[in-house]
């Protein structure tokens, strides 16, 4: 079966480089217009370049998304340019290596600022657009929006397995799983599905030589490779696409085990 999201606008938070730019051209590549931010202006143009280089539609848009102004121009932005808002795939984060006895406020409210907040400002902002609610006090029953899809990319650190040194990460990303889920209660109305996929590690965006990863790692001991981008990438354009239309306020771990 051929996953296609041929006429559907995706935004794509994070973008610009590992997991996040696979997302994106992977969802390009399956039809989806996309926008891809990131708080770098070049990181996020460098993967709209590589999608239109091989004829998909693309913009870069940045932007910070833990700055509720910069998520309603981003948002703003890629309706103006790509003519609608059908998919959010929230990938951004940050994650300061840091023991909690010398980890100062400023890292840690700048984690949850990034990871926790920005997800809840552009599911806020993006479900308004999906559900077609333009005014915050706008009856429920009266909406006429046509519904979408929120992806949340999450981690293993703090919902399965905690990572060393990175305490206000894990924290961010065990509240991601938990806002997913009653995210996923409310907007079920307006026909908007929210769902949450957990990488384990993965080998683009990991320093550490497979020999010396924990065996608590859920996972690595049964398989004879780390998980690789294209793997997460595949998930999240299964989670956007129709195959997929039943299901929501799901969590999927991929671990390999």
């Amino acid at each position: 079966m051929e996953l296609r999201l041929d006429n559907k606008v995706a935004i794509v938070t994070g973008a610009g480089q590992g997991i996040g730019a696979t997302i994106a051209q992977t969802l390009a590549a399956a039809g989806a217009a996309v926008a891809v931010n990131d708080i770098n202006p070049d990181r996020a143009e460098k993967t709209a370049v590589s999608i239109r280089e091989t004829g998909g539609i693309a913009i870069g848009a940045a932007g910070d998304i833990a700055n509720k102004f910069q998520c309603a121009h981003l948002i703003e932005t890629t309706r103006a340019e790509l003519g609608g808002l059908d998919i959010l795939v929230n990938n951004a984060s940050v994650e300061p290596e840091k023991p909690i006895m010398t980890l100062d406020e400023w890292d840690w409210q700048r984690t949850i600022d990034v990871n926790l907040k920005g997800t809840f400002l552009m599911s806020q902002l993006c479900g308004r657009v999906m559900a077609g609610i333009f005014n915050k006090n706008a009856n429920p029953a009266k909406t006429n929006g046509k519904g979408g899809v929120i992806v949340n990319i999450s981690a293993t650190a703090g919902n399965t397995v905690p990572l060393k040194h990175k305490s206000a990460y894990c924290a961010s990303q065990a509240g991601i799983v938990g806002f997913a889920r009653e995210c996923a209660r409310e907007f079920a109305q307006y026909n908007i599905r929210v769902n949450t996929v957990i990488p384990g590690i993965i080998e683009s965006t990991s320093t550490t030589p497979y020999s010396e990863i924990d065996e608590n790692q859920t996972g690595v001991e049964n398989r004879s490779r780390l998980g690789q981008s294209q793997d997460v990438a595949n998930t999240v354009l299964f989670l956007c696409s129709h195959a997929s239309s039943h299901i929501t306020g799901s969590t999927l771990t991929l671990t390999g085990g």
